[in-house]
Protein backbone atom coordinates (compact mmCIF):
# COMPACT_ATOMS: atom_id res chain seq x y z
CA UNK A 1 0.00 0.00 0.00
CA UNK A 2 1.52 3.19 -1.17
CA UNK A 3 1.53 6.47 1.29
CA UNK A 4 -1.20 7.91 0.12
CA UNK A 5 -3.54 4.90 0.70
CA UNK A 6 -2.55 5.04 3.78
CA UNK A 7 -3.02 8.14 4.57
CA UNK A 8 -6.84 7.91 2.79
CA UNK A 9 -7.06 5.05 5.21
CA UNK A 10 -5.73 6.76 8.68
CA UNK A 11 -8.09 9.84 8.20
CA UNK A 12 -11.10 7.33 7.67
CA UNK A 13 -10.45 5.61 10.86
CA UNK A 14 -9.68 8.53 12.50
CA UNK A 15 -13.14 9.98 11.40
CA UNK A 16 -14.96 6.39 12.18
CA UNK A 17 -13.36 6.96 16.08
CA UNK A 18 -14.81 10.80 15.97
CA UNK A 19 -18.14 9.55 14.63
CA UNK A 20 -18.55 6.65 17.57
CA UNK A 21 -17.04 9.43 20.21
CA UNK A 22 -19.76 12.06 19.79
CA UNK A 23 -22.48 9.47 18.91
CA UNK A 24 -21.52 7.97 22.46
CA UNK A 25 -21.26 11.62 24.47
CA UNK A 26 -24.95 13.27 23.50
CA UNK A 27 -27.49 13.25 26.53
CA UNK A 28 -30.67 10.81 25.70
CA UNK A 29 -33.02 13.84 25.65
CA UNK A 30 -36.29 13.82 28.20
CA UNK A 31 -39.95 14.76 28.33
CA UNK A 32 -39.16 17.33 30.23
CA UNK A 33 -36.10 18.90 28.45
CA UNK A 34 -35.25 18.97 24.79
CA UNK A 35 -31.16 19.01 25.06
CA UNK A 36 -29.34 20.60 22.61
CA UNK A 37 -26.64 17.58 20.76
CA UNK A 38 -23.20 17.86 22.15
CA UNK A 39 -20.78 17.56 19.45
CA UNK A 40 -16.82 17.88 19.44
CA UNK A 41 -15.19 19.74 16.51
CA UNK A 42 -12.42 18.59 15.04
CA UNK A 43 -10.56 20.05 12.33
CA UNK A 44 -9.16 18.91 8.76
CA UNK A 45 -5.87 19.82 9.74
CA UNK A 46 -5.63 18.25 13.47
CA UNK A 47 -6.59 15.32 11.87
CA UNK A 48 -3.71 15.29 9.53
CA UNK A 49 -1.64 16.15 12.22
CA UNK A 50 -2.44 12.90 13.96
CA UNK A 51 -2.89 11.10 10.88
CA UNK A 52 0.94 11.88 9.95
CA UNK A 53 1.76 11.05 13.58
CA UNK A 54 0.44 7.66 12.98
CA UNK A 55 2.51 7.48 9.45
CA UNK A 56 5.68 9.32 10.09
CA UNK A 57 9.33 7.43 10.10
CA UNK A 58 12.57 7.89 7.87
CA UNK A 59 12.29 7.61 4.55
CA UNK A 60 13.10 4.33 3.47
CA UNK A 61 15.70 3.94 0.15
CA UNK A 62 15.94 0.60 -1.65
CA UNK A 63 19.76 0.25 -2.68
CA UNK A 64 20.26 -2.86 -5.05
CA UNK A 65 23.93 -3.70 -5.55
CA UNK A 66 25.77 -7.04 -6.39
CA UNK A 67 29.22 -6.92 -4.26
CA UNK A 68 29.82 -10.38 -2.69
CA UNK A 69 32.23 -11.52 0.52
CA UNK A 70 34.25 -8.96 1.87
CA UNK A 71 33.12 -6.17 -0.35
CA UNK A 72 29.46 -6.80 0.45
CA UNK A 73 30.36 -6.31 4.21
CA UNK A 74 31.97 -3.12 4.08
CA UNK A 75 29.31 -1.31 1.82
CA UNK A 76 27.18 -3.10 4.82
CA UNK A 77 28.97 -0.97 7.19
CA UNK A 78 28.61 1.81 5.03
CA UNK A 79 24.75 1.60 4.58
CA UNK A 80 24.79 1.52 8.67
CA UNK A 81 27.29 4.55 8.73
CA UNK A 82 24.94 6.64 6.59
CA UNK A 83 21.69 5.69 8.30
CA UNK A 84 23.12 6.29 11.89
CA UNK A 85 24.43 10.24 10.85
CA UNK A 86 20.78 10.65 8.80
CA UNK A 87 17.76 10.04 11.11
CA UNK A 88 15.25 10.85 8.43
CA UNK A 89 16.26 7.74 6.12
CA UNK A 90 16.40 4.43 6.02
CA UNK A 91 18.61 2.61 3.32
CA UNK A 92 17.75 -0.94 2.96
CA UNK A 93 20.50 -2.90 1.03
CA UNK A 94 19.58 -5.43 -1.13
CA UNK A 95 22.24 -7.76 -2.62
CA UNK A 96 21.87 -9.29 -6.05
CA UNK A 97 22.57 -12.77 -6.97
CA UNK A 98 25.23 -13.72 -10.00
CA UNK A 99 25.88 -11.06 -12.53
CA UNK A 100 23.90 -12.07 -15.10
CA UNK A 101 20.95 -12.90 -12.31
CA UNK A 102 20.78 -9.48 -10.90
CA UNK A 103 20.99 -8.00 -14.59
CA UNK A 104 17.77 -10.16 -15.47
CA UNK A 105 15.92 -9.09 -12.15
CA UNK A 106 16.71 -4.95 -13.16
CA UNK A 107 15.03 -5.51 -16.32
CA UNK A 108 12.30 -7.43 -15.18
CA UNK A 109 11.70 -4.68 -12.18
CA UNK A 110 11.63 -2.30 -15.26
CA UNK A 111 9.12 -3.61 -17.22
CA UNK A 112 7.07 -4.01 -13.95
CA UNK A 113 7.65 -0.68 -12.88
CA UNK A 114 9.23 -1.99 -9.68
CA UNK A 115 12.31 -0.93 -9.68
CA UNK A 116 14.59 0.40 -6.35
CA UNK A 117 15.14 4.03 -5.51
CA UNK A 118 18.68 3.33 -6.22
CA UNK A 119 21.49 0.87 -7.23
CA UNK A 120 25.15 -0.05 -8.02
CA UNK A 121 25.59 -1.45 -11.72
CA UNK A 122 28.39 -2.45 -13.90
CA UNK A 123 29.49 0.27 -15.51
CA UNK A 124 28.58 -1.09 -19.29
CA UNK A 125 25.12 -1.17 -18.15
CA UNK A 126 24.36 2.35 -17.86
CA UNK A 127 23.42 2.87 -21.70
CA UNK A 128 21.61 0.14 -21.56
CA UNK A 129 19.39 1.04 -18.78
CA UNK A 130 19.08 4.66 -19.61
CA UNK A 131 18.00 3.25 -23.16
CA UNK A 132 15.05 2.13 -21.56
CA UNK A 133 14.24 5.32 -20.39
CA UNK A 134 13.85 4.18 -16.71
CA UNK A 135 17.18 5.64 -15.19
CA UNK A 136 16.59 9.65 -13.68
CA UNK A 137 18.95 12.27 -15.30
CA UNK A 138 20.96 14.14 -12.95
CA UNK A 139 22.34 16.97 -14.12
CA UNK A 140 19.66 19.54 -12.37
CA UNK A 141 20.32 17.58 -8.98
CA UNK A 142 23.85 18.00 -9.13
CA UNK A 143 23.89 22.04 -9.85
CA UNK A 144 21.73 22.03 -7.10
CA UNK A 145 24.28 20.82 -4.71
CA UNK A 146 26.98 22.84 -4.22
CA UNK A 147 28.87 20.88 -2.20
CA UNK A 148 29.00 18.01 -4.63
CA UNK A 149 32.27 18.38 -7.13
CA UNK A 150 31.48 16.43 -10.29
CA UNK A 151 35.28 18.00 -11.69
CA UNK A 152 37.33 15.92 -8.59
CA UNK A 153 36.21 12.51 -10.59
CA UNK A 154 38.60 11.10 -13.07
CA UNK A 155 37.32 12.43 -16.44
CA UNK A 156 37.46 8.73 -18.12
CA UNK A 157 35.11 7.36 -15.48
CA UNK A 158 32.31 10.51 -15.23
CA UNK A 159 32.64 11.09 -19.23
CA UNK A 160 31.34 7.65 -19.31
CA UNK A 161 27.82 8.24 -17.75
CA UNK A 162 26.81 11.23 -20.08
CA UNK A 163 24.55 10.08 -23.15
CA UNK A 164 23.07 12.81 -25.17
CA UNK A 165 24.18 15.47 -23.23
CA UNK A 166 22.54 14.38 -20.07
CA UNK A 167 24.29 12.85 -16.84
CA UNK A 168 22.44 9.92 -15.83
CA UNK A 169 25.08 7.98 -12.83
CA UNK A 170 28.05 9.08 -10.91
CA UNK A 171 31.47 6.31 -9.95
CA UNK A 172 31.06 4.50 -6.93
CA UNK A 173 33.64 1.92 -7.98
CA UNK A 174 36.77 1.40 -10.29
CA UNK A 175 39.12 -1.52 -10.98
CA UNK A 176 41.56 -2.49 -13.71
CA UNK A 177 43.66 -5.41 -15.25
CA UNK A 178 47.56 -5.52 -15.14
CA UNK A 179 49.72 -8.68 -15.21
CA UNK A 180 50.32 -10.86 -12.56
CA UNK A 181 52.91 -13.15 -12.08
CA UNK A 182 53.80 -16.03 -10.16
CA UNK A 183 57.22 -16.11 -8.26
CA UNK A 184 57.72 -19.24 -7.76
CA UNK A 185 57.76 -20.81 -11.03
CA UNK A 186 60.26 -18.36 -12.24
CA UNK A 187 62.19 -19.12 -9.95
CA UNK A 188 62.23 -23.03 -11.20
CA UNK A 189 62.05 -21.67 -14.72
CA UNK A 190 65.55 -19.78 -14.58
CA UNK A 191 64.00 -16.71 -14.45
CA UNK A 192 64.29 -13.88 -11.84
CA UNK A 193 61.47 -13.65 -9.84
CA UNK A 194 61.81 -9.58 -9.55
CA UNK A 195 61.53 -9.14 -12.69
CA UNK A 196 58.32 -8.76 -14.74
CA UNK A 197 57.99 -8.25 -18.37
CA UNK A 198 57.96 -4.94 -19.89
CA UNK A 199 57.44 -5.74 -23.82
CA UNK A 200 55.18 -8.48 -26.02
CA UNK A 201 58.77 -9.85 -26.85
CA UNK A 202 59.90 -9.83 -23.56
CA UNK A 203 56.85 -11.57 -22.12
CA UNK A 204 56.34 -14.18 -25.01
CA UNK A 205 60.26 -14.91 -24.22
CA UNK A 206 59.10 -15.69 -20.63
CA UNK A 207 56.19 -17.55 -20.96
CA UNK A 208 57.82 -19.77 -23.41
CA UNK A 209 60.96 -20.47 -20.71
CA UNK A 210 58.43 -21.34 -17.81
CA UNK A 211 56.08 -23.29 -19.60
CA UNK A 212 56.44 -26.75 -18.48
CA UNK A 213 53.75 -29.92 -20.48
CA UNK A 214 55.50 -32.13 -18.28
CA UNK A 215 54.34 -30.85 -14.96
CA UNK A 216 51.23 -29.03 -16.21
CA UNK A 217 52.92 -25.41 -16.62
CA UNK A 218 51.55 -22.84 -18.99
CA UNK A 219 53.30 -19.49 -19.75
CA UNK A 220 50.34 -17.00 -20.33
CA UNK A 221 46.97 -18.34 -19.65
CA UNK A 222 44.81 -15.93 -21.70
CA UNK A 223 41.04 -15.89 -21.38
CA UNK A 224 39.60 -18.27 -24.36
CA UNK A 225 36.45 -19.80 -23.32
CA UNK A 226 33.43 -19.41 -23.48
CA UNK A 227 32.54 -16.94 -25.87
CA UNK A 228 31.29 -13.59 -24.18
CA UNK A 229 32.79 -10.37 -22.74
CA UNK A 230 35.26 -12.13 -21.08
CA UNK A 231 37.56 -13.15 -24.56
CA UNK A 232 36.55 -9.31 -25.39
CA UNK A 233 37.41 -7.65 -22.11
CA UNK A 234 40.62 -9.19 -21.99
CA UNK A 235 41.74 -9.09 -25.33
CA UNK A 236 40.98 -5.23 -25.66
CA UNK A 237 43.89 -4.42 -23.45
CA UNK A 238 46.06 -5.82 -26.29
CA UNK A 239 44.50 -4.00 -28.85
CA UNK A 240 44.60 -0.80 -26.69
CA UNK A 241 48.66 -1.44 -25.99
CA UNK A 242 49.12 -1.82 -29.52
CA UNK A 243 47.51 2.13 -30.56
CA UNK A 244 44.14 0.42 -31.73
CA UNK A 245 40.53 1.17 -30.97
CA UNK A 246 37.27 -0.85 -30.61
CA UNK A 247 34.93 1.25 -32.24
CA UNK A 248 34.95 4.58 -33.62
CA UNK A 249 34.78 8.23 -31.70
CA UNK A 250 30.79 8.14 -32.35
CA UNK A 251 30.36 4.00 -31.50
CA UNK A 252 28.35 3.82 -34.93
CA UNK A 253 30.94 1.13 -36.60
CA UNK A 254 33.88 -1.11 -35.66
CA UNK A 255 37.62 0.24 -35.40
CA UNK A 256 39.68 -2.88 -34.65
CA UNK A 257 40.01 -4.44 -38.10
CA UNK A 258 43.29 -1.81 -38.47
CA UNK A 259 47.14 -2.66 -38.85
CA UNK A 260 46.92 -2.47 -35.18
CA UNK A 261 44.10 -4.83 -34.04
CA UNK A 262 45.35 -7.45 -36.76
CA UNK A 263 49.16 -6.71 -34.79
CA UNK A 264 47.72 -7.81 -31.17
CA UNK A 265 45.47 -10.29 -31.84
CA UNK A 266 48.51 -12.26 -33.62
CA UNK A 267 50.45 -11.75 -31.54
CA UNK A 268 47.89 -13.43 -29.07
CA UNK A 269 47.14 -15.87 -31.07
CA UNK A 270 50.59 -16.60 -32.19
CA UNK A 271 51.57 -17.22 -28.51
CA UNK A 272 48.34 -19.57 -27.87
CA UNK A 273 49.48 -21.72 -30.69
CA UNK A 274 52.23 -22.93 -28.24
CA UNK A 275 54.39 -20.25 -27.79
CA UNK A 276 54.09 -19.91 -24.49
CA UNK A 277 50.35 -20.38 -23.90
CA UNK A 278 47.69 -22.62 -25.02
CA UNK A 279 43.95 -22.48 -24.75
CA UNK A 280 42.24 -23.70 -21.94
CA UNK A 281 39.42 -23.20 -19.43
CA UNK A 282 40.12 -20.23 -17.30
CA UNK A 283 41.50 -21.10 -13.90
CA UNK A 284 45.30 -22.32 -14.10
CA UNK A 285 46.97 -18.97 -12.64
CA UNK A 286 44.97 -19.87 -9.53
CA UNK A 287 45.87 -23.79 -9.46
CA UNK A 288 49.51 -22.57 -9.77
CA UNK A 289 49.67 -24.18 -12.95
CA UNK A 290 50.22 -20.88 -15.13
CA UNK A 291 53.42 -18.23 -14.74
CA UNK A 292 51.56 -15.22 -15.41
CA UNK A 293 47.92 -14.13 -16.77
CA UNK A 294 45.74 -10.85 -16.48
CA UNK A 295 44.11 -9.86 -13.52
CA UNK A 296 42.18 -7.42 -12.07
CA UNK A 297 42.56 -4.95 -8.86
CA UNK A 298 39.65 -7.07 -6.96
CA UNK A 299 42.49 -10.19 -6.48
CA UNK A 300 43.22 -8.73 -3.51
CA UNK A 301 39.52 -10.21 -2.26
CA UNK A 302 40.91 -13.89 -2.99
CA UNK A 303 44.66 -14.06 -4.00
CA UNK A 304 46.10 -12.87 0.23
CA UNK A 305 46.57 -16.65 1.00
CA UNK A 306 47.52 -17.99 -2.32
CA UNK A 307 49.55 -20.92 -1.84
CA UNK A 308 52.24 -19.26 -3.91
CA UNK A 309 54.40 -15.68 -4.05
CA UNK A 310 52.86 -13.53 -6.98
CA UNK A 311 53.56 -10.32 -7.92
CA UNK A 312 51.88 -7.37 -10.23
CA UNK A 313 53.47 -5.41 -12.80
CA UNK A 314 52.24 -2.85 -16.01
CA UNK A 315 50.51 -4.56 -19.00
CA UNK A 316 53.97 -4.61 -21.31
CA UNK A 317 52.91 -3.19 -25.26
CA UNK A 318 54.87 -3.66 -28.31
CA UNK A 319 57.83 -0.99 -27.12
CA UNK A 320 58.89 -0.21 -23.75
CA UNK A 321 56.55 2.17 -21.77
CA UNK A 322 53.76 1.06 -23.98
CA UNK A 323 50.80 0.30 -21.82
CA UNK A 324 47.39 0.16 -21.43
CA UNK A 325 44.61 -1.51 -19.60
CA UNK A 326 40.83 -1.90 -18.85
CA UNK A 327 38.37 -0.11 -16.65
CA UNK A 328 36.02 -1.53 -14.68
CA UNK A 329 33.62 -0.75 -11.93
CA UNK A 330 29.75 -0.29 -10.90
CA UNK A 331 28.20 3.62 -11.03
CA UNK A 332 25.38 4.66 -9.40
CA UNK A 333 22.23 5.22 -11.12
CA UNK A 334 19.12 6.51 -9.67
CA UNK A 335 15.42 5.33 -10.81
CA UNK A 336 13.21 7.86 -12.63
CA UNK A 337 10.04 6.45 -10.12
CA UNK A 338 11.58 7.18 -6.59
CA UNK A 339 9.54 9.01 -4.59
CA UNK A 340 12.25 9.96 -2.44
CA UNK A 341 14.87 11.49 -5.14
CA UNK A 342 16.13 14.12 -2.73
CA UNK A 343 17.45 11.10 -0.17
CA UNK A 344 18.59 8.95 -2.75
CA UNK A 345 20.78 12.08 -3.59
CA UNK A 346 21.93 11.96 0.05
CA UNK A 347 23.12 8.84 -0.29
CA UNK A 348 24.42 8.46 -3.49
CA UNK A 349 26.78 11.34 -2.72
CA UNK A 350 27.78 9.89 0.51
CA UNK A 351 28.88 6.64 -1.36
CA UNK A 352 30.91 8.68 -4.07
CA UNK A 353 32.05 11.42 -1.24
CA UNK A 354 35.82 11.49 -0.67
CA UNK A 355 35.91 10.25 2.86
CA UNK A 356 33.35 7.35 2.32
CA UNK A 357 35.80 6.24 -0.93
CA UNK A 358 39.28 6.32 1.11
CA UNK A 359 37.33 4.17 3.47
CA UNK A 360 35.73 1.62 0.86
CA UNK A 361 38.94 1.88 -1.76
CA UNK A 362 41.40 0.83 1.35
CA UNK A 363 39.00 -2.11 2.49
CA UNK A 364 38.25 -3.41 -0.42
CA UNK A 365 41.00 -2.89 -3.02
CA UNK A 366 38.92 -0.73 -5.54
CA UNK A 367 40.51 1.90 -7.36
CA UNK A 368 40.34 5.76 -6.52
CA UNK A 369 37.40 7.38 -8.37
CA UNK A 370 38.41 10.61 -7.31
CA UNK A 371 41.71 13.15 -7.62
CA UNK A 372 41.02 13.35 -3.99
CA UNK A 373 41.53 9.48 -3.09
CA UNK A 374 43.88 9.02 -5.73
CA UNK A 375 46.35 12.19 -4.25
CA UNK A 376 45.41 11.73 -1.01
CA UNK A 377 48.84 11.42 1.13
CA UNK A 378 47.10 8.69 3.34
CA UNK A 379 45.74 6.40 0.85
CA UNK A 380 48.88 6.43 -0.99
CA UNK A 381 50.60 5.77 2.39
CA UNK A 382 48.56 2.94 3.26
CA UNK A 383 48.94 1.19 -0.10
CA UNK A 384 52.96 1.57 0.06
CA UNK A 385 53.31 0.43 3.46
CA UNK A 386 50.09 -2.12 3.48
CA UNK A 387 49.76 -3.61 0.04
CA UNK A 388 52.54 -1.80 -2.25
CA UNK A 389 51.37 -4.76 -5.22
CA UNK A 390 48.34 -2.33 -6.08
CA UNK A 391 51.01 0.34 -6.79
CA UNK A 392 50.67 -1.15 -10.49
CA UNK A 393 47.03 -0.61 -10.23
CA UNK A 394 46.84 2.86 -9.07
CA UNK A 395 48.99 4.28 -11.49
CA UNK A 396 47.92 2.00 -14.36
CA UNK A 397 44.62 4.24 -13.99
CA UNK A 398 45.94 6.76 -16.42
CA UNK A 399 46.89 4.58 -19.11
CA UNK A 400 43.07 2.41 -18.79
CA UNK A 401 40.43 2.88 -21.10
CA UNK A 402 37.03 2.38 -20.89
CA UNK A 403 34.33 0.38 -23.10
CA UNK A 404 32.27 2.04 -25.74
CA UNK A 405 29.30 3.76 -23.69
CA UNK A 406 26.55 2.42 -26.12
CA UNK A 407 23.51 0.17 -24.94
CA UNK A 408 24.51 -2.35 -27.40
CA UNK A 409 27.46 -3.00 -26.15
CA UNK A 410 26.57 -6.98 -25.14
CA UNK A 411 25.57 -8.13 -28.33
CA UNK A 412 28.74 -6.04 -29.41
CA UNK A 413 30.98 -8.06 -27.40
CA UNK A 414 29.02 -10.83 -28.24
CA UNK A 415 29.66 -11.07 -31.86
CA UNK A 416 33.16 -9.60 -31.39
CA UNK A 417 34.38 -12.79 -29.24
CA UNK A 418 32.75 -15.32 -31.54
CA UNK A 419 34.78 -14.38 -34.65
CA UNK A 420 38.16 -13.71 -32.84
CA UNK A 421 38.17 -17.09 -30.42
CA UNK A 422 38.74 -18.48 -34.31
CA UNK A 423 41.91 -17.29 -34.28
CA UNK A 424 42.99 -17.66 -30.93
CA UNK A 425 42.19 -21.65 -31.20
CA UNK A 426 43.94 -21.72 -34.10
CA UNK A 427 40.39 -22.04 -36.62
CA UNK A 428 41.37 -19.16 -38.99
CA UNK A 429 44.06 -16.18 -39.22
CA UNK A 430 43.68 -12.96 -37.50
CA UNK A 431 43.35 -11.47 -40.32
CA UNK A 432 40.13 -13.03 -41.15
CA UNK A 433 38.75 -13.43 -38.13
CA UNK A 434 39.00 -9.47 -37.64
CA UNK A 435 37.23 -9.23 -40.83
CA UNK A 436 34.98 -11.28 -39.97
CA UNK A 437 34.31 -9.59 -36.56
CA UNK A 438 33.85 -6.17 -38.29
CA UNK A 439 31.34 -7.20 -40.17
CA UNK A 440 28.91 -9.06 -37.16
CA UNK A 441 29.80 -6.14 -34.90
CA UNK A 442 28.58 -3.50 -37.81
CA UNK A 443 25.42 -5.91 -38.36
CA UNK A 444 24.77 -5.07 -34.85
CA UNK A 445 25.65 -1.66 -34.89
CA UNK A 446 22.95 -1.49 -38.01
CA UNK A 447 20.12 -2.61 -36.28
Amino acid sequence: MNKRALLFVAILIIASLLLGACQSSQAEPTAETEAEPVTESVSEDAAESEVEEVVAGPVEIIFWHQYDSANAEMMAELVDEFNAANADILVTAVVQPSYDEYKTLLQTAILSDTTPDVAAVDLIWVPGLVNNEAVQALDGIIAADSSFDIDDFYSLLVGYDVIDSSRYAVPVSANNMQVIWNKDLFTAAGLDPETPPTTWDEMQAMAEQCSNAADGVVGFEYYTQPTGEGITWQFQVWLWAAGGEFLNADNSAAAFNTPEGINALTYVSNMLNGHGAVPAAWGAFGDGKACMQLDGSWLFGYRKDAAFDWAIAAVPGPEVGQTASNIGGEHLIMFKNSENQEAVWRFMSFLSSTETQLKWDMATGFMPIRKSVGENSDYLTWVNETEPRMLPFVEGMSAAHTRPATPYYNEISDAFSREIQKAMLGETTPEDALASAEEAVNVVLDQ
